[in-house]
Order: structure tokens, then sequence, then C-alpha cells
């Protein structure tokens, strides 16, 4: 079975975001005009420096109801050395930014028109990368938004933080915490036994070719402490890692691997978290196709739907795809459609009942500087997408994404 629907997310009013005025000094208001395309929420891209060793910048974008995006007065704000992730929190308005080239974190407040403004400091250092270069990264807050947590992937380390009331990092004590080999996804849940982390690591363990999921608890003061036992097995190279707590009685985990037997297939395999935030394999398995490599995996409001976003391998890396699964009540996946989305599959988000994928025109990570695109999709019957604009992006060199809805007051 699955849990009653979660929906502590309201688009705002229009009226909300148009100025009201007296009319005449009498005590009625001035109806606002008529806007035909409002936004229903706002999108921060990271995109790398033009030239080696530059700091690269976050543009920052509308969403606007028909799916399309318009860039915000301010267009962008400077980030470190080559921005590698982003994570957003939107109800402490905070937005941080991991920069893999010079190992530090960008820190950022959201002001009252959700433009992007440094914090003093603008950046901190990040203790657990000592490894510069190296992609991916990936970031994650706490189920309370309390901390935030930074996988180092050329280290086989977390970076764990403190969020002040302010919005400023401060390292735990430790500032650490050890990981397999190459963690490049993490995923956190709240539980009946408190908060849990996963972190999906691509690198070859015990037995030799596998991969595995590193499982902690979360502590009071935010520090991790593996479980018994630490690490889960996964596929031979795990890419990503995400949750659906819909799904009874305390959430699935899914777990994406890349190539897959002598016919190089994507899986998708299925965990069950235990009561104390263990993962169990379910024995399930489902694919998405010889050669493709995942991105990540969403899932709609209702959990019934979930999204993979891969590309294909080698010299076809620019042909991304958005596969659509439904998701039985044991987390098992059937899949229903896919969708051709054009270039790079670079990172993907849900708003309400739209889904925005970012993509680049050149191989993973947007590397010759040709642009991309953030293509939104309608979610209709049966979680079914459906395209409702396309729109090219004034980044040269998209990285990552991140998404905030309008919040009702």
């Amino acid at each position: 079975m699955r849990f009653g629907l979660r929906r502590p997310i309201t688009v705002l009013s229009i009226v909300l975001l148009v100025g009201v005025s007296g009319c005449g000094g009498g005590s009625g208001t001035v109806a606002p005009p008529p806007v035909a395309n409002p936004p229903v929420g706002f999108a921060y891209v990271t995109v790398t420096a033009t030239s080696a060793g530059g700091a690269g910048s976050v543009y920052e974008y509308a969403v606007l109801e028909d799916g399309s995006v318009s860039p915000l007065p301010q267009i962008s704000v400077i980030a470190g050395v080559e921005p590698a992730a982003i994570a957003l929190d939107q109800a402490g308005r905070h937005t941080y930014v991991v920069n893999v080239g010079d190992g530090t974190i960008s820190q950022y407040d959201i002001a009252a028109d959700n433009s992007l403004v440094p914090m003093n400091p603008p950046t901190i250092i990040n203790p657990g990368m000592k490894t510069l270069g190296v992609m991916p990264s990936a970031v994650i807050f706490d189920p309370t938004h309390s901390f935030l947590y930074v996988a180092n992937s050329g280290d086989a380390t977390l970076s764990q933080f403190s969020i002040g009331s302010s919005g400023q990092l401060t390292p735990l004590t430790p500032a650490t915490a050890a990981t397999g080999t190459e963690p490049v996804s993490i995923a956190a849940t709240a539980g009946p036994g408190g908060g849990h982390l996963y972190v999906a690591n691509s690198g070859a363990g015990v037995p030799a070719g596998m991969g595995s999921v590193s499982q902690f608890s979360i502590g009071i003061d935010g520090t991790l402490a593996p479980l018994n036992p630490s690490t889960a097995l996964a596929g031979s190279s795990p890419v990503a890692i995400a949750i659906d707590q819909t799904i009874a009685p305390f959430g699935t985990a899914f777990v994406m691997s890349d190539c897959e037997g002598s016919l190089c297939t994507g899986s998708i395999t299925p965990f069950a978290l235990g009561a104390g935030g263990e993962l169990a394999a379910t024995g399930a398995e489902a694919t998405t196709g010889e050669h493709y490599n995942a991105v990540g995996m969403v899932t709609d409001q209702s959990g019934a739907n979930a999204y993979v976003l891969t590309n294909l391998m080698g010299v076809d890396t620019n042909s991304g795809a958005l596969w659509q699964f439904s998701v039985g009540d044991s987390g098992a996946l059937g899949m229903t459609n896919q969708v051709s989305i054009g270039g790079t599959a670079l990172a993907q988000a849900v708003l309400i009942d739209t889904l925005c994928v970012l993509t680049s025109n050149d191989a993973i990570g947007g590397n010759a500087g040709s642009g991309g695109s953030i293509k939104c999709y309608f979610l209709g019957a049966g979680g079914a997408p459906t395209l409702a604009a396309s729109t090219t992006l004034t980044a040269a060199r998209p990285v990552s994404m991140a998404v905030q809805y309008l919040l009702s007051p």
C-alpha cells in the first residue's frame, strides 16, 4: 500500500505576484492586470567558465506556466571554479553550489525577488575535497534541512556541515565520513528510527566488479554513523540513487547502474528500507535498455510514476532519453514510456505536474561550450510526459540545476 499524498506545495496566487494599489483615495483596490503566462517556479542552473580555471556562474530563470523559462532581471551570479552540483533549501531560502575546481562551496541567500545573493563569506572550504577537478559530485540536505552533505568522488568521503540560522555552513566534527570508492550520488530519508543517508559508490569493490551503497544513520548533531552492515552490494557500476517514501512500510531505494552483463544494459534495482534504515534487495530489477547510462531518477507527487534520465554511451552521449516507469506497491517498476530529449541529459526536477529537464548540446558536462536547454514536460493522465516548451539557454556550459516552487505565504 501507499501512504497518502503529501502536497505541502501550492502555487502562489497571481494577485500576490503583481502590485495592487488604491484607486482615487477610496477603500477599494484595483485588480491587477491579467498575466497570460505567470511564473510557477524558479530554476537555477550552474555553468562552468569558458576558460580553464575560471569561475563558473549560476544562471537564474523563472519557470513560466506554459513550461518555458525566462531569465530573471539579475541573469546570473558568480560561483567557484568548476561548479558541479547545486542544492536549494526552499524553506530557508538558501542555495549551495559545490565547486570541484577549487574545493569550495558557494553559499547564497534567495532574495524576495528570487535572485541569489552571496552570503558573507560567499564561499567556504570543502574539507573533504582534497583531489580537485574530479566530477561528478553530489550534495543533499538531511530531512530537517539542518545539515548538508557533499560527496567527494575523488576522495571517497562525504563532507558534513551544519546550517546556521542565517544559512552559513560550518563543518561538523568530524568534518568527513568515509564512503566506498567514488561516491557519486546521495539520498536521504526520515524514518521511524530517525534520519538515514545513502551513498551510491561507482567504484568496484568486493566481490570484484560490484558497486555498493554506503548506509548511515544521521545523529542529532548531524554526524553520520555507519549502519550494520555499513554497505549493501549494488550493480556493477552504480551511478545514481533515489528514494520513494510513499511505498509502505518505510519506502524503497532505487539504485541505477550502468553496463550490466554482456549487452551493457542499464539496470534499476529496488531495495526495501527497513525500520532501522537498512537496505534489503527485493530481487526485482528493471532496465533502461542496452548501452544507456543513467543520470538520475525522480518520482511524481503520488510516487506512482518514476522518471529516469539517461544518455547513450560512447559516441552517442548526446542522445538523452527520459524513461517513464510505473511504481508498484512493492517498488517493482514497469516501463511505460520513453521520450527522446535530444542533447546530453544532465538533471531533472518535478514542479507539481511539470517535469523540467536540463540538457547540454555537448558530451556529458557541456565541455565544448555550445549551450543547452531546459525542456519542460506536462505530466498528464497516468503520468505520461508531453513536451510543453523547450527553451534555449543563454548559459553556454550547463552542468546542474535546482528548482524552487512558488509557495503560498
